[in-house]
């Protein structure tokens, strides 16, 4: 299990969930079938605890709300994508 925003170097993967942890931001991607078997209720408590974790890092932050606003801006700036038009490679 992942310690939510901790560091920038966990992940972790339920079925085909992945879920990569940063200091900044919690990133999930890929998707998950839960069946009504033993395997599907294993992974239902896996994502169980990942998000009352993830839920428990929010409620623990001593300043959530600065926290929260200055990380937004933080990840934006940090995004590799420019605002800028480029030309397109493939023409």
């Amino acid at each position: 299990m992942i310690e939510p925003f901790a560091n920038n170097h966990q992940s972790m993967q339920i079925g085909e969930l992945v879920i990569e942890n940063q200091k900044d931001k919690i990133i999930i991607y890929g998707d998950i079938e839960l069946y009504l078997n033993k395997t599907g209720h294993e992974q239902a408590k896996k994502l169980h605890e990942l998000t009352s974790s993830i839920l428990k890092s929010y409620e623990n932050a001593d300043n959530f709300r600065d926290s929260y606003n200055k990380n937004v801006e933080e990840s934006k700036l940090k995004d590799d994508r420019l605002d800028d038009d480029i030309d397109n490679p493939f023409l």
